[in-house]
């Protein structure tokens, strides 16, 4: 079950429908600084697209989502980017604005809410783009064998996707591997998309989405965002157990025996125990 919350004091500027967006967005994009992931021209992004945004507020309607958001830029809560090349993506990327920014993030300049967007999108105010300001980075071209491999990657997790739905192949790879460069673990794509196909396997065909409009729209964000917080689940409850178990070396309790060798490392990898009381309760001579 997920919970959403908000800041009295931004559901005061903006409302409540937007503070509580606004709240989401702020998690991820921490989540990114803390992972140095999505680092553009000192800004740390998160990216959503309004069809992914629904299913994470159901209770909430597109329009009623699209005004939330842009009262969020209006206020310059977040600015707003597009930096795919591709017309069709509609994924949109956010960044904290200039009157709230994490710290740690680079100061924003005069001229930081171009937010990179290619000429002529909505998201470049004023008509600015990257294209006005210099040339953009561009990444060396991978050599053969890599993409290969990245190659191999990418059909691997496309694989997973419902066989019969699965269409507009070129596209879903091209999302896959941009996902991926975008600091995605190939693992936790992978497992969401596992994660849809076992979510639908009750559903008729037609109520299943074709995979190069659910990686198109960011519909496996929802997923994604689902994975990691089990993510995090999962090591709170690791950590709850080695705490557990650390209290039981430490007092060389009769349970000990019952530890394997794997705990063992684990406990002196979080340096809850040291060797010696390891050897005091028994588990290694």
């Amino acid at each position: 079950m997920s919970y959403h919350s908000f800041e009295p004091r931004i559901a005061k500027k903006v409302g409540l429908n937007a503070a509580v967006i606004f709240q989401n967005i702020t998690f991820w994009i921490e989540k990114n600084q803390a992972n140095r992931r999505n680092l553009r021209d000192g800004r740390y992004w998160t990216y959503n697209s309004i069809s992914a945004f629904g299913e994470l507020f159901p209770y909430l309607s597109e329009k009623q989502i699209r005004t939330a958001l842009e009262k969020l830029v209006s206020a310059e809560l977040i600015i707003k980017g597009n930096f795919s090349d591709d017309r069709y993506d509609r994924t949109c990327w956010y960044a904290l604005g200039n009157s709230i920014c994490l710290n740690g993030q680079i100061d924003p300049t005069e001229r930081e809410n171009d937010a990179f967007a290619p000429e002529g999108k909505p998201s470049a105010p004023e008509g600015k783009s990257y294209k006005n300001r210099y040339k953009p980075y561009q990444k060396p071209k991978p050599s053969q064998a890599k993409a290969v491999v990245e190659d191999g990657v990418s059909e691997k997790i496309l694989s997973a996707y419902p066989e019969d739905r699965i269409r507009g192949k070129a596209v879903c790879l091209s999302q896959i591997r941009q996902a991926l460069a975008d600091g995605v673990e190939p693992k936790d794509l992978e497992q969401a998309v596992r994660a849809y196909a076992t979510q639908s396997e009750g559903f008729t065909r037609s109520k299943v989405c074709f995979s190069d409009n659910w990686f198109t729209s960011g519909r496996w964000l929802k997923q994604l965002h689902d994975v990691e917080e089990a993510q995090e689940v999962g090591k709170a409850k690791e950590a709850e157990l080695l705490k557990g178990l650390a209290e039981w070396v430490t007092s060389k309790h009769s349970l000990c025996r019952h530890i394997t060798p794997g705990q063992v490392d684990a406990l002196l990898a979080a340096e809850l125990v040291t060797q010696t009381q390891i050897r005091a309760a028994g588990l290694r001579s």
